[in-house]
């Protein structure tokens, strides 16, 4: 038994995907600044340099299309933390970022986030199991401008073995590129099994920044595999329906995946859904409403139905601590979204629409993450699994514990055994005095811990070669080396 959902109907995903085609060749995009008006331009766009306005023929983009591929690894450190995207592969799980803002743990206040709290969030979500690939989650605001950039990859680099996505546009280009050969071995082994990925944000409705999408192109002839987002707001900066908004979405990131194609023919791209609503009644941005799951699924089936991976934050909510809102909004939008199974699934970790990280809640959303898999995964229904003979054998008013298949399947994980969830009884949870959250809370002490102990994640010399690029202070390489 496994569950099978559809959404949309080949008509309603054709549709959309024309309509977002059509609107690329009749309205354009704005591509101002950028080397690949005159790359799309070769290829028989009408481009008008003056505003950077391209108008893109069908015959283009779909040319462009074809050569996006639909299968590709995000590597880890090791073939043991990659994430493989395509058809028949694993759900993947990722935080997102760059969120300014931290619920610190210890005095319940929101504040500016830190180096350290990038630290924190990227060691302990390394430790957590359901996780797949790491993202810039946090931004060190407490670090001077000039040299955020670097130290935070330096950080993430060393804090983790999974693949890394950079969240904010790289600006340090030639030492992106060194990274690049340092953790590949050389150019060939980057691209082969690419360390990192990097993000190219739509500034909706239809135009990317020249210079961002410039740096990206440059990165991406170099093999660095790139997440394309569309984070349209539906009533604000897309239509107020949400067909109107995905159809946006998808013209955005075909728009975006051609003049990667026309760059760095091959390009690996994920077609990123990011989209909201505004909340008519608050004048406020809203990722966690059922709306924003409904466009994630319908963009998720546009995606596969035009052969590329797909990202969506089906574990987002508006609530600002993890409380019943909290659980509410996630679980539904994780089990809705993951049932149009996208390639990988964002918000771990965060509250308050993205714009907040708090440590206990990625212990929570491990949890959230297990139980989806479990949902997702099939259920054995056969000769073993009726158990006839096991119920024949204990007969009527009998009991199954003594059974050998309850250990054996329990252990192969026929139930799913959480580590957050409360299922004490009444009394005994009374006595304990403590909630969820409570639990949470103490596992992120016990897995920072965990993952400290766990020893230097890199060798010797490339750290030091890595601390070199990113120029990272003393400090920042005793603690890689856990010294």
């Amino acid at each position: 038994m496994k569950a099978h959902t559809t959404w949309l109907s080949e008509g309603e995903k054709s549709g959309i995907a024309d309509h977002a085609i059509e609107l690329l060749a009749t309205t354009g995009m704005r591509f101002a600044g950028s080397r690949a008006l005159a790359l799309l331009a070769e290829r028989g766009a009408a481009v008008d340099p003056a505003t950077g306005l391209a108008r893109l023929p069908r015959e283009l983009v779909e040319w462009a299309l074809a050569l996006c591929p639909r299968t590709f690894v995000l590597a880890g450190a090791t073939p043991a933390d990659d994430a493989v995207l395509g058809p028949g592969q694993p759900l993947r799980f990722t935080p997102s970022g760059c969120v300014a803002k931290t619920l610190d743990l210890r005095t319940g206040l929101r504040r500016p986030s830190t180096l350290q709290d990038l630290r924190d969030c990227t060691a302990l979500m390394d430790e957590l199991p359901e996780l797949d690939i790491m993202s810039t989650q946090v931004s060190a605001t407490d670090v001077p401008l000039e040299r955020r950039e670097l130290l935070e990859y330096f950080t993430m680099l060393t804090e983790t073995t999974a693949h890394v996505s950079f969240i904010d546009c790289p600006r340090e280009i030639d030492a992106v590129l060194r990274l690049s050969e340092l953790l590949g071995g050389d150019r060939a082994g980057f691209a082969a099994r690419p360390r990192f990925s990097t993000v190219c944000t739509a500034a909706s409705p239809l135009q990317v920044d020249g210079s961002a999408l410039d740096a990206h192109l440059t990165l991406a002839t170099r093999g660095v595999p790139v997440e394309v987002y569309s984070m349209t707001i539906a009533g604000a900066t897309s239509p107020v329906t949400l067909a109107g908004t995905v159809t946006q979405a998808v013209a955005e990131f075909l728009g975006v995946a051609t003049a990667f194609q026309v760059a760095a023919p091959g390009a690996r791209l994920v077609f990123c859904f990011g989209s909201g609503v505004l909340d008519m009644l608050r004048t406020t941005f809203s990722l966690g409403c059922v709306e924003s799951a409904l466009m994630a699924v319908m963009a998720t089936e546009v995606g596969h139905y035009l052969g590329v991976p797909t990202l969506s934050p089906a574990l987002s909510t508006d609530a600002k601590h993890p409380g019943v809102q909290a659980g509410y909004e996630k679980a539904l939008k994780a089990a809705t979204v993951c049932a149009a199974d996208p390639d990988i699934v964002s918000g771990w970790g965060l509250i308050d629409s993205h714009n907040t990280m708090h440590l206990p809640q990625s212990v929570i959303d491990n949890e959230i993450a297990a139980m989806v898999r479990r949902l997702r995964s099939p259920v054995e229904v056969s000769e073993a699994t009726l158990a006839a003979a096991s119920i024949e054998r204990v007969g009527p008013g009998g009991g199954f514990l003594r059974e050998k298949d309850t250990a054996r399947r329990i252990r192969a994980g026929e139930h799913l055994l959480p580590a957050v969830s409360d299922r004490l009884s009444y009394e005994q949870w009374l006595s304990e005095g403590r909630t969820e959250v409570d639990t949470a809370r103490e596992a992120v002490g016990e897995l920072l811990a965990a993952h400290d102990a766990r020893g230097p994640l890199l060798p010797a010399d490339q750290l030091d070669e890595l601390a070199a690029i990113c120029r990272a202070d003393p400090e920042a390489v005793r603690r890689a080396r856990r010294q």
